[in-house]
C-alpha cells in the first residue's frame, strides 16, 4: 500500500478487473486512450494472468478513504534505463474533492521515483486532453524533444503529445505541488475549475 494523506494506491486484485475494464471502455475514459479497440472480459483476464504475478507491483487501483476511484498501471517499463511509462484514470469521478486530478499524478509519479527508483517518466497524452495536459506541466513534466505523432483515432487524425518528467525534474519542481497542498489549493483555482469542470480526465500511455 502507498499513501498520501487519504489517498492510496494498492495492487490490482482479481476482484477488481471488472470495475476496471468498465472504466476502461467507458466512453470518458476510452475517448482519450491512444487506440480504438475496447477491450473485452477474454482479453482482459487473459492481460491480468500475464502480469499477476510479477513481483514488482505495477498496476494499483487508486482509492480515496478506500473507495476505488481510479487506475495506476506502469508499462514500457526498463530497468536499466530507468524509464517507465504509465497509464492513468479516474473511473469514479462521484463526490470526489477537488484535487484528486492532481493526487493521483502525484501518486503516480511518486511511486516510480521512490519505489520503482525510476529516472524517467514517459507520458504520451492526446493534445485535447486540456486536463491531462495542464495537470502534467503543473506536476513538472514538460514535452520531450521533436518525439510528438499523430494517430488516427475514430476516423480522425489526433496529435499525441509526449511529456517527460526526470528525477532531477521532480526533485526541483516539487514545490508547485507543495505549495498546493499546504495552501489546500489557495492561488491554483485554475487548476481546481479546470479538473471540476472536465468531462473527461484520463490518460493512456
Amino acid at each position: 500500500m502507498f499513501t498520501y494523506r487519504q489517498y492510496s494506491m494498492r495492487p490490482l486484485e482479481y476482484e477488481d478487473l471488472k470495475m476496471i475494464l468498465e472504466w476502461r471502455n467507458s466512453e470518458r475514459v476510452h475517448s482519450m486512450m491512444l487506440t480504438d479497440h475496447k477491450i473485452s472480459w477474454e482479453e482482459h483476464c487473459k492481460w491480468f494472468e500475464r502480469i499477476k504475478n510479477n513481483p514488482v507491483k505495477l498496476h494499483f487501483v487508486f482509492e480515496y478513504e478506500s473507495r476505488p476511484i481510479g487506475y495506476i498501471g506502469y508499462s514500457d517499463v526498463d530497468e536499466e534505463a530507468g524509464t517507465c511509462a504509465p497509464g492513468i484514470y479516474i473511473g469514479d469521478k462521484q463526490n470526489l474533492p477537488p484535487d484528486a486530478g492532481i493526487i493521483i499524478y502525484y501518486m503516480c509519479a511518486a511511486y516510480a521515483f521512490e519505489k520503482l527508483h525510476m529516472q524517467r517518466i514517459d507520458h504520451f497524452t492526446l493534445e485535447k486532453n486540456v486536463a491531462a495536459m495542464t495537470i502534467n506541466k503543473f506536476i513538472g513534466f514538460h514535452e520531450f524533444g521533436d518525439d510528438n505523432f499523430t494517430i488516427n483515432k475514430n476516423g480522425k487524425e489526433e496529435l499525441v503529445i509526449h511529456l517527460a518528467l526526470t528525477l532531477e525534474d521532480w526533485q526541483s519542481l516539487g514545490a508547485p505541488l507543495a505549495d498546493f497542498v499546504k495552501r489546500g489549493g489557495v492561488g491554483s483555482k485554475s487548476i481546481l475549475l479546470l479538473i471540476n469542470s472536465s468531462s473527461m480526465f484520463s490518460e493512456a500511455a
